[in-house]
């Protein structure tokens, strides 16, 4: 294999790449937010008592039993202080969650991070706004009237996760601290599946009102489905750029095989014959690009993926390998380098003819 060929292989593959890590990534999402969708059949429904949610509460001891997958939630709206400069920022939502059933995957089951305490990244980026620094391991006190209480930051959650990215996710000890008049109590519950209708839970009672969230869920997957046609323009930007590669590479190996093209017609080789020749060479090339272009894709999308935990910023896409992220970039890859070598392989029948020969 000459130089030019592996060259025209490498460019193949780093097409490859970028296309199959989209793909797989995007198929990722989608997976994620129809697994999330499908478990949110009933709603969910939020149950709360108050307009606002920094002052509802709803009973401990009247949570759904085992029948029942829910969330609750502990909710305090705080004043953030930085110990290091003395700078405070109001109007924090703090939140601490009880996942009994683990439905969020975020092994909050009894009330505690494993990792301390959770930013997103939008309330990072508010606080930067009052010149706090959000980085991990920074040390605040937080305040809700005469209570307060000190905590240490864990890692930044991204945009990406399902919370809103401008919560500061504290273990309910924490929530204590800053609303001890919670006593065991919670701000909102979050149904998500139940045989028992939402107004006879032992959590409903008069003062108690219901609010379906499936909506946003939808919205999500709606997001999805527009990210999933917008592909088809980076598949199309792919195939050319593939394409222009093998014809540019096929055209030069026809340049430089010409005398091999003059014996192949003087013997009597037809044009097909010819043409079949460099196509098949086109083929190779394409095909190898695409099987080397999956590979690395795989490997990029997974790294994208896991390093996220070495910046301390949470992620819920996990790459998907199917159909679509295999083989249709392999196909789309072989599809251009068909068209791409078809032409200057077309030519390079056309160079010698056997009248001309004998002429």
């Amino acid at each position: 294999m000459n130089r030019r060929i592996f060259a025209t292989i490498l460019g193949i593959a780093f097409c490859a790449t970028y296309l199959t890590g989209t793909i797989a990534m995007v198929g990722g999402l989608h997976e994620t937010t129809s697994a999330l969708a499908a478990s949110f059949d009933q709603g969910p429904v939020l149950l709360y008592t108050d307009d606002d949610f920094a002052a509802s509460r709803i009973g401990g001891d009247s949570l759904p039993g085992n029948d029942t997958t829910f969330v609750a939630f502990c909710f305090a709206n705080v004043t953030l202080k930085e110990v290091s400069s003395g700078r405070s920022s109001g109007n924090v939502y703090a939140v601490s969650i009880y996942d009994p059933k683990d439905v969020l995957g975020l092994n909050m089951t009894n009330e505690s991070l494993n990792s301390g305490v959770w930013m997103g990244t939008q309330l990072a980026e508010m606080l930067a706004q009052d010149s706090i620094s959000a980085a991990p391991d920074s040390n605040y006190v937080l305040a809700r009237g005469n209570n307060s209480a000190s905590i240490r930051i864990g890692t930044l959650y991204s945009p990406g996760s399902i919370f809103p990215d401008d919560w500061l996710l504290i273990p309910r000890a924490t929530m204590n601290m800053l609303r001890p008049e919670l006593a065991g109590n919670y701000s909102f519950l979050m149904i998500v599946e139940s045989d028992i209708p939402i107004e006879e839970q032992p959590s409903w009672s008069k003062n108690t009102e219901a609010r379906p969230t499936s909506g946003v869920v939808g919205f999500f997957e709606h997001g999805i489905y527009q990210v999933e046609q917008g592909l088809w323009g980076i598949i199309l930007m792919s195939g050319i750029i593939t394409a222009v590669l093998v014809y540019c590479i096929i055209s030069i190996e026809t340049e430089f095989s010409a005398p091999t093209i003059r014996i192949l017609r003087g013997i009597g080789a037809s044009r097909n014959y010819v043409i079949g020749i460099f196509v098949l060479k086109a083929l190779f090339i394409t095909f190898a690009g695409g099987v080397l272009g999956t590979a690395l894709g795989f490997c990029a999308a997974s790294a994208i993926s896991s390093v996220s935990s070495l910046l301390d910023i949470m992620t819920f896409i996990t790459p998907l390998a199917d159909f679509d992220s295999v083989v249709l970039p392999v196909a789309i890859t072989m599809t251009a380098g068909f068209v791409g070598g078809l032409w200057p392989a077309i030519r390079a029948s056309r160079m010698f003819s056997p009248g001309r020969m004998q002429k």
